[in-house]
């Protein structure tokens, strides 16, 4: 079914955005542009992509591998009365010459799935990441992740069904790594877990920050095996190499971790949906995006969250996270509504680090204070004051996206002088100067 007249560029007098993903970036991105067309009295028809009908948090998704009960989170409720269609599917492939969505329609998966064919005037590209098992050798077949909300799960029903004394070897010395074994230590302390990781754990922590967390991965009873990459796994465990040897399972060189369950976080893969569809894209997949968050050769096509290769001042992509994920958001809608108003263009996307936020089980956490280029400063939060900041963080960063539909997009717009440090918003203005309190995906 083609939803899209050949040769218009409107349905019913309104214009047709069509936003590819219900993650942060997606939800946030549909709500503010429905919200500023509205306070610009710009006709616009919005429909949001996603396979589920649930909205998942993923920056709890260690919580829930270690038996927390996560909130039930209805997209269709979170989008609320907004007048957003709430496509449920999987968009495979982005037409740009025919500016139309491919999507098979929930219930699919079968040469006889149902297709649906969405014309966009504008299209905002947010399907965001997944797990990245194929770094190693049988990860796909034999590791587990927190990537999503089902493998999270699958994760927890093993750690439920493991006997006491059973190893647990998380791979990756990030914030996604460091919080996930921190989770499943506290969860489960008759399991033996073990953090293994290239370089250092917390490599982008301060001094002070990667010695907090090494103490509190301790007293866990976390071991720490570092300078070590992983280079196989199978159903007995992983073998690991030192970082600066070139050794391969099996040279002698190589050593084995035995491991009833391996986790892999050592990164994410962005959704392929754009190089599946001829979109130019760079930094392994992810879509890439000029300065004002669009696709060069498609700029009614606008990329945000961890699909998208936005860059930062060195001109080097930004971390994956919602902490940058919804200030993109915040951007690209607002400049969605200008481009449909026929205003001209904004002042390129800015974007300035704050913290990050790193949970360490349920009573012990830790808040780094960085530059606007990410990088670690002295200051931290720790202990349990460093937990309840982080758990605020996880709080707010639903409030913000709920609140974005209950303002209806009003504050904020493409060129506004940033907010005064401390000021908590979706995005805070759509230059992207000042940024929500992290979070530690």
């Amino acid at each position: 079914m083609d939803e899209r007249k050949q040769g218009g560029t409107k349905i019913s007098g309104r214009a047709r955005v069509v936003v590819i993903g219900g993650g942060y970036a997606g939800v946030a991105a549909a709500l503010r542009i429905v919200g500023k067309a509205a306070r610009r009295r710009v006709p616009v028809s919005v429909a949001l992509v996603n396979p589920s009908p649930l909205f998942v948090e993923r920056i709890r998704l260690h919580e829930l591998a270690a038996g927390k009960a996560p909130r039930r989170i209805e997209l269709a409720r979170l989008l609320g009365a907004r007048g957003i269609e709430l496509v449920l599917g999987r968009a495979r492939r982005i037409d740009a010459a025919a500016r139309a969505v491919e999507v098979e329609l929930e219930g699919g998966g079968n040469a006889g799935a149902e297709t649906r064919r969405l014309g966009y005037d504008a299209l905002v590209y947010a399907p965001g990441s997944g797990a990245a098992q194929e770094i190693v050798p049988g990860g796909g077949e034999h590791a587990l992740s927190v990537a999503d909300a089902a493998s999270a799960r699958a994760l927890r029903e093993r750690l439920r069904a493991a006997p006491p004394g059973g190893r647990v070897v998380v791979v990756g010395g990030g914030l996604t790594a460091i919080e996930a074994a921190a989770e499943i230590a506290e969860a489960f302390p008759a399991l033996r877990v073990a953090l293994a990781t290239r370089g250092r754990v917390g490599e982008g922590l301060s001094v002070g920050g990667r010695a907090y967390v090494g103490r509190a991965l301790r007293e866990l009873g976390v071991a720490i095996r570092e300078g070590v990459r992983a280079v196989a796994v199978d159903a007995s465990g992983l073998a690991v190499a030192p970082e600066a040897g070139g050794a391969a399972p099996g040279d002698g060189a190589a050593e084995r971790l035995a491991a009833d369950i391996v986790v892999l976080a050592a990164g994410f893969r962005p959704a392929a949906l754009a190089e599946r569809s001829g979109l130019a894209t760079v930094a392994g997949g992810r879509l890439a995006v000029d300065r004002w968050l669009r696709a060069p050769a498609h700029p009614e096509i606008w990329g945000a969250g961890d699909a998208a290769a936005v860059l930062d001042g060195d001109g080097a992509p930004l971390r994956m996270g919602c902490a940058t994920a919804l200030p993109q958001a915040a951007y690209a809608a607002d400049s969605v509504v200008a481009a449909l108003a026929g205003d001209a263009p904004p002042p390129p996307f800015r974007f300035a680090f704050f913290i990050q936020c790193i949970s360490l089980g349920r009573r012990r956490g830790l808040i780094q204070r960085v530059d606007p280029r990410d990088r670690p400063l002295d200051r931290v939060i720790t202990g349990r004051l460093g937990a309840w900041a982080k758990e605020l963080v996880c709080r707010s960063t639903i409030a913000a996206i709920r609140l974005e539909g209950l303002r209806a997009g009003g504050h904020g717009s493409p060129g506004e002088a940033p907010r005064p440090r401390g000021a908590r918003s979706l995005g805070s203005d759509a230059s992207g100067e000042r940024l929500p309190s992290g979070a530690a995906t």
